[in-house]
């Protein structure tokens, strides 16, 4: 009887679970501004709904009896009911209701108000999950009935492997790696030991390093553990690094390769997963330290209550140092630490790689956090015996298995091989175990001669490795080599040599292996003549048996071996890098000319989507070694060590084969790619004689910048969209006029030239309150009232890190001198250190009583100031977050701090009219610096340290002896208050800020006001000087920011493109563009005005008229009259002040049919800030306040809708 009352119980909830979540669905179809919340309800709802169907099936299942308590299950279900039922009600209430609502359904309208808050469905939610796991707990679950649970549920294992990429090859048991080696029985078995000792050591520390140098068997070690864990069902995931091998030698698919096997190996993890992924579309294309932090550590956290999570999980990653960039692994290293946050399970990392200098220096910042081994280290002894053991089982393997064959006359003798030949191998192996191998398999080469005399010709080479002419590379390799050229003298030994390294030349300087098919190709030779190359090469090359299977180096030794620049005198198969790499580079070049042309897909509607291709359509485009052309012509160009000059084949093949290349990268997801590629090329221009290619890549990044996001959507909008919306005079625009789509008669209205806005920040959801660049140049970091920090890239404009953490608004931030760290302070009374690598908060320092309103670290980077509210400077050590010294004697809030450029003084302003001077050493107040009416909201020292400068309300600048404390000068002349102030960098000008819309210069010396620069319409927040001192830049309200000519007052550029007040400003520490100021604003929205389908363009349609707008003035009904012939704009704008309800509603109605709810995710998300924008556009037409500020087009955006293919887009008349 209990088992009827769950199975009826069961049944009710489901039907309640499913009625929740349909009316989710329904409110998803009309509410805007609660779509994520619903999403997460109705999710949520829907996975409740479905572990309780698996456990109705359990409860059917033979094996129900057994069950311990049934009643359990019962409780779990009478707490679900009621929960459920008042959702439901709560959601039916608000449906359906009102006369307004009928009115404007009527209309077309929707008038749905969801009835939660952001804080109520946190917390349904997380009853619902509490259910959820009393469901599995309730049901007693076992391993057995995990597996018929994740049968019957099919647990959530459809992750959308296309948004999480992985690395073809990367996993130790991928087909990829079937045949490669792994440690024989009875070799090293003490050290095999003691790293299984460690993987079960429940307090055993989170990674393992095992180094070791070239050859001494990491890679076989690191497949034998993976291996063994996987026989005894460990979880876990690898990730094999092998440079030269595409991905496989990228870090930018490391994590998410690993999710992706984890959420494999356990299928309750990837319900997280995919969320995650949901949650961030993007993720694949953000940091490491987020990757790591959303796709692994927080979906095992969250399995923490969970029956069937295991004690232990394992991943094992080989050959670090193999990763392309140095950064990279050490960041690896660094985000690796944080396993010890996975609170749910013991997560083990084991790490292989060479000792080369990154990683040491990488694992030095973990000190503590892991256990490790050198291989080179263990006793010699001990190698010797595991290689004697190899080596004896491998040749008596391939003499039995050679002695198969009849003819007993041709059999190697039983007692082959001698012992005295095992100890001159073993000898010359030690330690490098790829000696052994490769030796192995050159003797049992299939085809040659028979075993004894191929190791004949190995023992030959024994005083190789005691020669210091010689070392034991050269006796693994030449006995190999050399075959090749036995008989062979004069020239035709050299034709010989000059085809080995014509076709192995480039094998092994490859950044990605190519099929023997795709190499001829490439190298534009027949695939016989390759063949012929590699027959003999079968013990130092994987070549496989498939024609379309890649080859690959079974060693990188062998690489080293064949390019190191002190054999070439002695290696007669030595290979000159930069020439083949210049070989490289032509072929590549050669063969994109032939192979690439306009939609080389056979797309022909510009808007088609990348996501709508069919992979195979582009595999058959783009053929293996025109994909690998395309990707890799630029790195063989760096590493040649060439320059580009005006004329040469580089500058011919952008000129001509531009776009092309640029489609061709849209299609293969790699266009992001393309920012550092022609960041590379301007790094080769040649330093006289590449002036008009210099402008042309110049431009092109420019163009790249603009456009990545929808050449990336659609590949053939760099035909459409990256033309005619370039500025008139661009020059790739010019270039390939003759590209632009012929159907647009009437181009949209774009600017003259690029103005000197380098990058637009995007990405905080409220106003940005601080900006700082790294002092390295590399990097920025905004503070905002949404309350993260933002560090990106200064390069490619890319979001690097979000930083979360507080819980109010960020007020400021700065960087560390040696750009490892951030500081941020915030209204959560609290200031943050983060590590800018990984992302990790590192500290966290509390003891401010009320919001913290700026933080500065010392030039040494050990001590950190933080001001406040609460009327104090506190001294920080930023090692351990201990609060050194409180600074006390303020008597209203401290507004700024500032440290002594040698980190003896701290200076801080405050509310309180004065500037105090303080010992950072001893606390001690050594300076009151009075004699302000107002009170100060701005200090700077100056760089020589003799100088400190106040800006204050009382509308005047004052400079004090930093020494003495006297003011040596008040400067006066603005007559509004002075918001900030700043010393050129050397120390001789003051420049300031005010209210009054100017900018001033001074003489710090004389107090003389030099300059004054007039051109705001607004009241200037920000100013900084460049670091040659020649230029000033200012911020202001007006939403600009203007660089100004300190020498003549002009202002030599106005950068304009902000829509809200200017708040801060920066120069670029390294000087190598003075006007590459960074600034931030209040907000940035973006509208979508209309959409069409590229068929009605092409029959010509009409413009966009304000017509297209109408409203009734009794608000009784609303008429939208959008021509489908129409077009996508998207406009720069404000938001609205006077927002009241209907015009809300019917701008909600206009987003609603403009921007439908099932479009992507990614437009989706976007839409809680294009609202406002589209009623900064509705005011336009009623005449609203605000409404006289010409709006601007800046680009359209292409999404993909049920009614049409693509978009088209003609010219906006302001409306």
């Amino acid at each position: 009887m209990e088992g009827l009352g769950a199975a009826a119980s069961i049944i009710a909830v489901v039907e309640l679970a499913a009625k929740v979540a349909s009316l989710c669905l329904e409110y998803s179809s009309a509410v805007k501004n609660a779509r994520a919340d619903i999403d997460r309800l109705r999710q949520q709802t829907n996975s409740l709904k479905t572990t309780v169907e698996g456990a109705q099936k359990l409860l059917q299942h033979p094996r129900t009896a057994r069950l311990e308590t049934l009643h359990k299950l019962r409780n779990a279900l009478d707490e679900t009911h009621p929960q459920l039922g008042n959702i439901a009600a709560k959601l039916e209430a608000n449906l359906h209701t009102g006369r307004k609502a009928k009115a404007m359904r009527h209309m077309g309208l929707r008038a749905l108000k969801w009835p939660f808050e952001n804080k109520d469905v946190d917390k349904i939610i997380a009853n619902l999950q509490r259910n959820q796991a009393s469901f599995f707990a309730a049901l007693q679950i076992d391993q057995t009935y995990v597996t018929n649970l994740a049968k019957i549920l099919d647990i959530s294992r459809k992750i959308d492997l296309p948004k999480l990429p992985v690395a073809t090859g990367a996993a130790f048991d991928s087909q990829t790696n079937e045949h490669d080696p792994k440690c024989h029985p009875n070799t090293r078995v003490d050290l095999l030991a003691e790293i299984y000792r460690w993987v079960e050591d429940p307090s055993g520390r989170c990674i393992f390093w095992l180094c070791g140098m070239a050859g001494t068997g990491k890679s076989t070690i690191s497949r034998t553990v993976a291996g063994r864990l996987s026989e005894k069902g460990v979880p876990g995931a690898s990730f094999l690094f092998k440079k030269g091998d595409g991905d496989r030698g990228k870090a930018a698919v490391f994590f998410t390769t690993i999710a992706s096997q984890l959420a494999d190996k356990l299928p309750f993890l990837a319900p997280h997963v995919r969320n995650a992924i949901e949650s961030d579309p993007t993720i694949a294309g953000k940091t490491k330290a987020d990757q790591f932090r959303k796709l692994i550590l927080e979906p095992l956290n969250k399995c923490k209550d969970d029956p069937r999570i295991p004690a232990l999980v394992a991943v094992v990653i080989d050959a670090l140092d193999e990763c392309d960039r140095e950064e990279d692994a050490i960041a690896i290293i660094r985000i690796l630490s944080k396993a010890k946050e996975v609170t749910s399970v013991s997560l083990r990392f084991f790490v292989t790689s060479r000792p080369e200098l990154p990683i040491r220096n990488g694992f030095s910042t973990i000190q503590g956090e892991y256990q490790d081994i050198a291989l080179h280290q263990i006793p010699e002894p001990v190698v010797e015996h595991d290689i004697s053991t190899f080596l004896r089982y491998e040749l008596a393997r391939i003499r039995d298995e050679y002695n198969i064959q009849p003819s007993k006359s041709l059999q190697v003798p039983p007692s082959w091989p001698r012992e005295g030949d095992i100890r001159i191998l073993v000898q010359m192996a030690v330690p490098l175990f790829i000696f052994a191998a490769t030796v192995c398999r050159f003797v049992e080469d299939k085809g040659r001669s028979d075993p004894t005399r191929r190791l004949a010709k190995v023992l030959q080479y024994r005083t190789a490795t005691h020669d210091s002419r010689l070392d034991k590379l050269d006796a693994t390799y030449l006995p190999i080599l050399n075959q090749l050229t036995a008989g062979r003298t004069g020239l035709d030994k050299a034709d010989l040599l000059a085809e080995f390294r014509d076709i192995v030349g480039p094998i092994v300087l490859l950044a990605q292996p190519l099929s023997v098919g795709s190499l001829a190709r490439l190298l534009d030779v027949e695939v016989q003549d390759v063949h012929d190359q590699l027959n003999s090469l079968h013990s130092v090359l994987d070549i496989p048996s498939q024609t379309d299977a890649p080859i690959r180096l079974f060693h990188l030794s062998f690489r080293d071996f064949l390019v190191d620049l002190t054999k070439r005198a002695t290696n007669d198969f030595w290979i000159d890098e930069t020439k083949y790499h210049n070989t490289l580079v032509d072929r590549c070049v050669r063969l994109m000319h032939r192979h690439l042309k306009r939609d080389i897909c056979g797309l022909q509607i510009p808007g088609k989507l990348r996501s709508e291709v069919r992979q195979q359509t582009i595999d058959t485009s783009l053929p293996p070694e025109v994909r690998y052309a395309c990707q890799y012509w630029v790195y063989h160009l760096q590493e040649s060590k060439g320059s580009i000059r005006d004329g040469d084949p580089v500058h011919n093949f952008l000129t001509r084969q531009l776009l092309h290349w640029l489609e061709a990268l849209g299609l293969l997801g790699r266009i992001s790619e393309s920012i550092g590629m022609v960041d590379d090329l301007l790094a080769l221009l040649h330093p006289t004689d590449a002036a008009e290619v210099s402008v042309l890549l110049r431009d092109i990044r420019r163009v790249i910048l603009s456009n990545r996001w929808i050449i990336d959507i659609a590949p053939l909008q760099v035909y459409v969209s990256a033309l005619v919306f370039s500025p008139g005079r661009s020059v790739t625009r010019k270039l390939f006029r003759q590209e632009e789509p012929k159907w647009i008669t009437t181009g949209p209205a774009v600017e003259e030239d690029w103005n000197a806005c380098r990058q637009t920040l995007e990405g905080h959801s409220d106003s940005v309150s601080s900006v700082a660049f790294s002092p390295d140049s590399t990097l920025v970091a905004s503070a905002s009232a949404d309350k993260t920090v933002k560090i990106w890239d200064t390069a490619t404009g890319t979001c690097t890190q979000t930083l979360e953490g507080h819980s109010d608004w960020v007020s400021s931030v700065a960087f560390s001198p040696d750009s490892t760290l951030v500081a941020s302070a915030s209204a959560d009374k609290t200031v943050k250190i983060w590590d800018t690598a990984t992302g990790t908060c590192t500290q966290t320092l509390e003891g401010h009583s009320d919001w913290v309103s700026s933080v500065a670290f010392s030039p040494d980077s050990t001590l950190v100031a933080s001001a406040s509210y609460d009327e104090t400077v506190k001294i920080w050590d930023t090692a351990t977050g201990t609060c050194m010294q409180t600074l006390e004697g303020h008597s209203d809030w401290v507004s700024s701090v500032a440290f002594l450029p040698d980190s003896t003084l701290i200076a801080s302003a405050s509310c309180d009219k004065t500037v105090r001077i303080w010992d950072a050493a001893t606390g001690t107040c050594t300076q009151t610096l009075e004699g302000h009416s107002d009170w100060v909201s701005s200090i700077a020292f100056s760089p020589d340290s003799t100088l400190v400068a106040s800006g204050s309300r009382d509308k005047t600048v004052r400079i004090w002896d930093a020494a003495t404390g006297t003011c040596t000068q008040t400067l006066e002349g603005h007559s509004g208050s002075v918001n900030s102030v700043a010393f050129s960098p050397d120390s001789t000008l003051v420049a300031s800020g005010s209210r009054d819309k100017t900018v001033r210069i001074w003489d710090a010396a004389t107090g003389t006001c030099t300059q004054t620069l007039e051109g705001h319409s607004d009241w200037v927040s920000s100013v900084a000087f460049s670091p040659d001192s020649t230029l000033v830049a200012s911020a202001s309200a007006d939403e600009t920011v203007k660089i100004w000519d300190t020498a003549t007052s002009t202002c030599t550029q106005t950068l304009e493109g902000h829509s809200g007040w200017v708040s801060s400003v920066a120069f670029s520490p390294d000087s190598t563009n003075s006007q590459a100021g960074v600034s931030v604003t209040g907000q940035t929205y973006t509208a979508i005005i209309t959409d069409s389908g590229y068929e009605s363009m092409k029959r010509g349609a009409s413009n966009f008229h304000e017509e297209d707008l109408g409203l009734a003035q009794e608000h009784e009904s609303v008429e939208i009259d959008f021509d489908d012939q129409a077009t996508i704009y998207s406009v720069a704008s404000t938001a609205l002040n006077d927002e009241d309800t209907f015009k809300t509603e019917f701008a909600e109605t206009l987003l609603d049919r403009i921007c439908p709810p099932d479009l992507d995710a990614e437009l989706v998300s976007s839409r809680s800030t294009i609202l406002p924008s589209l009623l900064r556009a509705f005011a336009l037409r009623l005449g609203c306040p605000g409404s006289n500020k010409a709006e601007r087009e800046v680009m359209y955006f292409v999404h993909k809708h049920r009614r049409y293919s693509t978009c088209g887009f003609v010219s906006l008349t302001h409306l």
